[in-house]
């Protein structure tokens, strides 16, 4: 059998592998999911795809080398807290926000893995929480992003909520629109507040429930915060991805994930090796029994609306949060 013979079945089977980790983890939420797939189909095609992960230049310098009033702001050495429990920030951008035409943090996703409890979980931070930003003077958190890039979103949540994150992967929320266009669009549950707002801003035939949208109508539900607040824009956010997990879940077909991730993958910014994040995701993968779990920051209970130099923003109890995150990681 001829050496390309020999690929094309070892890919074949990685794919089919997939599938059926797929059929077999229903429970996974949508983020941990899309991010997993991804990378083991990278496994069976890096030939194809390396050149579209893009290393980016963000290094991890000694905490006394940070400039935290630099246009690139450097990570923050910290020291790792438990070796077992690895830490992950997605980036979500977004370059036309509404907040300023430099572009702001959309969604900031903590993904960690706990090998030894066997367990998975995303934590979303939200953009407009009060936090002290070094250089600065207190703001929103999503502002981080414009003032210093992701370093100094790494550095700001590191230092508020006591965590050890290094490393992240920053992709746009623009890149939807391709990536569920080439899905066939996708379902989401939309409701009357939500619909009639649509109808009367460029969507006349969209109703109440569930509705498939295009890639640019997910774009502007993703987008949208006009009908309440952030914890309204980053639920609708979550429904998003999981019309996508979802369609994934219906198609089950190796070539159209192999399409997707072939496009993610050129929108993907990253201080992370491929070879790095395909251990990593190996093996997760590898877990029969994987526990997964997700939730926002700040949480029920502990946060306020307040305005604060003109702006709304959510105050919080931070020690109250801090333990919060502390009994979902470790």
């Amino acid at each position: 059998m001829s050496k390309d013979k020999e690929n094309k079945k070892t890919k074949s089977r990685k794919k089919k592998g997939l599938l059926k980790w797929i059929k077999k983890h229903k429970v996974a939420t949508a983020v941990i999911s899309i991010i997993l797939i991804c990378v083991l189909i990278i496994a069976g095609t890096v030939g194809s795809v390396f050149w579209g992960l893009y290393k980016d230049s963000v290094n991890i310098v000694d905490p006394d080398d940070v400039d935290p009033t630099a246009d690139q702001v450097q990570i923050a050495q910290e020291e790792q807290k438990d070796d077992d429990v690895i830490n992950v920030l997605l980036v979500g951008t977004d370059s036309r926000d509404p907040d300023s035409d430099m572009g702001r943090s959309d969604s900031m996703m903590l993904v960690s893995f706990n090998r030894t409890k066997q367990k998975a979980t995303v934590i979303s931070f939200l953009r407009d929480s009060l936090v002290e930003i070094d250089g600065y003077g207190k703001s929103r958190l999503g502002h981080t992003l414009a003032y210093g890039g992701v370093g100094l979103t790494i550095n700001t949540l590191n230092k508020q909520f006591d965590l050890d994150i290094q490393n992240y992967i920053t992709v746009s929320f623009d890149s939807l629109v391709h990536v569920i266009d080439e899905l066939g669009g996708i379902e989401v549950n939309l409701t009357e507040e939500e619909a009639a707002y649509y109808r009367e801003t460029g969507m006349p035939d969209i109703q109440s429930g569930p509705v498939t949208l295009t890639g640019s109508q997910a774009l502007a539900h993703a987008r949208n915060r006009s009908l309440d607040n952030d914890f309204g824009r980053t639920q609708r956010q979550r429904s998003v991805l999981y019309g996508i997990y979802n369609k994934l879940m219906q198609q089950r077909d190796p070539s159209a994930l192999l399409s997707l991730v072939n496009y993610c993958m050129t929108q993907v910014t990253t201080n992370m090796g491929v070879t790095e994040i395909y251990n990593l995701a190996t093996e997760v993968l590898a877990i029969d029994h994987l526990t997964t779990q997700q939730a926002a920051v700040p949480a029920d209970g502990t946060y306020q609306f307040i305005t604060y130099e003109g702006m709304s923003v959510i105050d919080f109890d931070l020690e109250a949060n801090k333990e919060y995150i502390q009994g979902l990681l470790y």
